[in-house]
C-alpha cells in the first residue's frame, strides 16, 4: 500500500531514480488528496496542505524521514474548511503570506510564520469578486490552484460557475472583502480548461490547463475572450495527462507530472521566462 509522501529527486533524474530523500510517516501529518505543494526559498521551507485533517503543514527545507512540521495553521479560528475542498496551497514568494481556497469559496491569506489556530488576515470572496467553485457542497469537492504574480503584485484566480466555462479572474494581490477583479479572462476563445495546476513566469504569464488535455499561455494583462498566446498539445504529443505545472525559472524549463504515468515531463519554454 502506497503511503502519502514529499519525495524529493535530483533535477535529471530518469526513469526508475530512487529519490534522494523521502518525506513520510505518522509525525508528519502529511495525509492522501494533497494535490499541491511549495517551496520557499525565500525561507527555505516546504508548504503542503493536509485536507484531511484542514491544515496547512509547514516543514523545513531540508526535512527528511518522519520529521513533525515547524509549524501547523489548523483550528476553527483559521477559516479552513472542506475536507476534500482545500487540497491546494499558495503563497506570495515574495513574502511567504499563504493562500488558500475554501469550501466557501473564497480565499483566505495568512501572513508569513503563522501557526495554530489563527485568523487569517484577509479574507476574499462575495459575489462582486466572480469567485466559484464547480463543486456548491460545502465540504466536499476541489478547490482550483491560486498564484500570486510578485512582479505585478497581482492574484490570479480560476472561477468555473455551474454550467459556465472556466475563467481567470485577476486581482490585486492584497484584495480583501467583496472585491471586482480588475480583469477576467474567459470565454470560447481562450481555450481555458478546468486544470489541477498553474503556474506564473517572471514575465507574468500564465501558464495552465487548456482544453484537449493541452498546456495554456495568457497574459496577467489580457482581458476578456483572448486565445492563448502559446499552447502545447500534451495529450497528443506523448498519450499522457497533464496534472500538474512547474516552472524551473533558473533553466527555463516547464515541468508536468502526470498521473496516468507516474512520469514528470520536462519542457524547454524559454519564451516564458
Amino acid at each position: 500500500m502506497n503511503h502519502p509522501q514529499i519525495a524529493a529527486f535530483p533535477r535529471l533524474a530518469k526513469e526508475n531514480q530512487a529519490p534522494t530523500r523521502s518525506l513520510q510517516g505518522q509525525n508528519t501529518l502529511i495525509s492522501r488528496t494533497m494535490h499541491d505543494i511549495h517551496y520557499d526559498s525565500l525561507h527555505d521551507e516546504i508548504l503542503v496542505n493536509s485536507p484531511l485533517t484542514q491544515a496547512i503543514l509547514v516543514f523545513d527545507g531540508g526535512a527528511n524521514g518522519e520529521e513533525a512540521p515547524k509549524r501547523v495553521i489548523q483550528g476553527s479560528k483559521t477559516q479552513i474548511l472542506g475536507v476534500g475542498a482545500m487540497d491546494k496551497v499558495s503563497f506570495d514568494p515574495s513574502t511567504g503570506d499563504i493562500y488558500l481556497a475554501t469550501a466557501r469559496h473564497n480565499i483566505v491569506v495568512f501572513p508569513y510564520g503563522s501557526n495554530g489556530d489563527v485568523a487569517p488576515v484577509r479574507t476574499l470572496g462575495g459575489p462582486d469578486t466572480l469567485i466559484r467553485f464547480i463543486d456548491q457542497t460545502v465540504g466536499s469537492g476541489n478547490t482550483p490552484p491560486i498564484r500570486v504574480d510578485p512582479i505585478n503584485n497581482l492574484l490570479v484566480v480560476p472561477t468555473r460557475p455551474p454550467g459556465q466555462i472556466p475563467g481567470l479572474l485577476i486581482f490585486d494581490k492584497n484584495a480583501s472583502g467583496n472585491t471586482k477583479p480588475l480583469r477576467v479572462i474567459r470565454g470560447p476563445k481562450t481555450q481555458i480548461a478546468g486544470g489541477q495546476q498553474m503556474a506564473i513566469s517572471p514575465k507574468g504569464y500564465i501558464v495552465g490547463g487548456a482544453t484537449g488535455g493541452a498546456i495554456g499561455v495568457w497574459s496577467v494583462f489580457d482581458d476578456g475572450d483572448i486565445p492563448p498566446k502559446w499552447r502545447i498539445p500534451v495529450r497528443q504529443m506523448t498519450q499522457l495527462n497533464v496534472n500538474g505545472i512547474d516552472l524551473n525559472h533558473r533553466d527555463k524549463e516547464l515541468m508536468v507530472p502526470t498521473g496516468n504515468g507516474n512520469t514528470v515531463m520536462t519542457f524547454y519554454f524559454p519564451e516564458i521566462f
